[in-house]
């Protein structure tokens, strides 16, 4: 960790990242949705005999979409900046130096994506029809191609392909293995966003005829959305590094004992939110004018349900690390995780040395800090006091040992102080198993001699019985 000083209690820092991103994929994914959505119903709105009428709402739609993409979108995008760049240092450094010009592509496109959008907004009564429907066209092409330069980068993470540090091929890092069929899943699920978001604007209408055209157009687009996202995911399942699958499909052993099944439930809330909303946009579909508010309020909340497990199911699927088999979550480099390495002290490794005593509390403390705050709070969100609960002194120490073997997380950077000083911190979280780190480490050092001892006797009980199974042999070949 270059920069320990953003220590979030009880959601922790990697959580902050996650609700602010969860929230800006759902506006972010309608902001493009809904641009094809505007330009579409431009075009179907000059071919309906009422077109004034349908017009009107749409004009409607057009400003809780400008209202929410560009006010709602800007805060969580400049809010995902800032998170991320404490959260994870190295790894924001890494991405901007990588993909330096796809961030430049991508903060151009977005100032014409506003740019476009404002020109259609706030030209709607003085623009010529023909203008209008070419803004809404231009819009929609240029925030797909924002879509596309993030995805590259954000598929980049998970699946790097044939980049290296040793190799830096843009092109190979960008058309990753997971880039296509991502794609092809993010363009589905913003028109399924689309769609929920102008049936939650149609629900507000009074003329029941105009709504239930509406909605029965609106729901054209959410079902068969809806049906294409699982054949993309299946694409995007071939795609995945093996270990991601092993690790959905057998778990991993955790801090506390059990199997690491979170990879699990949130993969299933985004298959039952989906499957929930195509039932409920059919049932909705076939008595259009009965669609309330709340109930499509209701869809929305269902499509951000969806969007967090699959975002949640694709952030674990990196487990250990941020970038795969690059950065591991708490910034240390694979490179940099030799056996030498990772066994050296751990301030005299480390870019932080504070000033603590050997195996005090403090020593331990900054330990967690440095190398685990990024995941683990200590009384919240993964909070270790309830992981190591059942932690003994010398299992506590054992298991930071071999750390990496639990599939999930990074190898434990230190030697044996420093290990016993994360160990006697994390136990003092309970007061009464508080222990001094000291007497952590004497206990440890003892049980290593007491396990090694019998292995030791081992050759020499050996060579007794040899001797003893030689010296029968003997006697029985003297009294033949």
């Amino acid at each position: 960790m270059n920069y320990p000083v953003w220590n979030v209690p009880g959601i922790g820092a990697g959580l902050v990242v996650a609700i602010i991103a969860t929230i800006h994929v759902l506006i972010s994914h309608f902001a493009i949705g809904g641009g094809a959505f505007l330009a579409v119903a431009e075009f179907w709105s000059d071919r309906q005999a009422d077109g004034e009428r349908i017009r009107a709402w749409l004009h409607k739609f057009a400003t809780f979409f400008l209202v929410f993409t560009t006010v709602f979108g800007a805060v969580t995008g400049v809010g995902i900046w800032f998170s991320i760049q404490l959260a994870s240092p190295e790894a924001t450094s890494l991405l901007i130096h990588q993909f330096v010009f796809a961030w430049a592509t991508e903060w151009i496109v977005f100032l014409a994506e506003l740019s476009v959008l404002y020109l259609y907004y706030y030209g709607w009564k003085t623009n010529s029809r023909s203008f209008q429907r070419f803004l809404a066209a231009a819009y929609f092409v240029i925030a797909w191609f924002s879509l596309f330069v993030i995805n590259g980068i954000l598929t980049f993470m998970l699946t790097p392909g044939s980049w290296t540090l040793q190799n830096h091929d843009i092109a190979g890092a960008f058309f990753n293995p997971g880039f296509w069929p991502a794609l092809f899943i993010r363009t589905a699920v913003m028109m399924l966003i689309a769609g929920l978001g102008a049936m939650l604007v149609a629900s507000r209408l009074h003329d029941d005829a105009l709504k239930a055209r509406i909605v029965s157009f609106s729901a054209k687009w959410v079902i068969p959305a809806a049906l294409l996202v699982p054949l993309f995911g299946y694409w995007y399942w071939s795609t995945l590094p093996g270990s991601s699958i092993d690790l959905f499909q057998s778990g991993a052993t955790g801090v506390g004992g059990g199997k690491m099944a979170s990879i699990n439930r949130f993969f299933w809330l985004s298959v039952i939110s989906g499957g929930l909303i195509m039932v409920s946009t059919m049932v909705i579909a076939l008595r259009p004018k009965a669609l309330h508010t709340s109930a499509a309020v209701a869809l929305m909340l269902l499509a951000l349900f969806g969007v967090v497990g699959a975002e949640f199911f694709r952030e674990m699927a990196r487990k250990p690390y941020v970038i795969k088999d690059t950065l591991y979550s708490n910034a240390l480099w694979v490179h940099d995780a030799t056996p030498e390495q990772l066994a050296q002290p751990y301030f005299s490794a480390s870019r932080w040395e504070p000033e603590t005593q050997p195996l005090s509390l403090e020593h331990g403390e900054w330990v967690y800090r440095l190398q685990c705050a990024t995941c683990h709070t200590l009384n919240g969100y993964r909070g270790l006091k309830g992981y190591t609960a059942q932690w003994t002194p010398v299992s506590g120490v054992r298991f930071l040992e071999t750390l990496e073997a639990q599939g999930v997380m990074p190898p434990f950077q230190g030697n044996v102080d420093d290990r016993a000083a994360l160990t006697s911190f994390l136990l003092s979280l309970d007061p009464e198993r508080a222990i001094a780190g000291s007497d952590v480490k004497i206990l440890y050092e003892q049980a290593q001699e007491a396990q090694q001892a019998p292995q030791a006797a081992l050759p020499f009980v050996g060579s007794l019985l040899l001797a003893a199974e030689r010296g029968a042999q003997g006697a029985k070949e003297g009294l033949r």
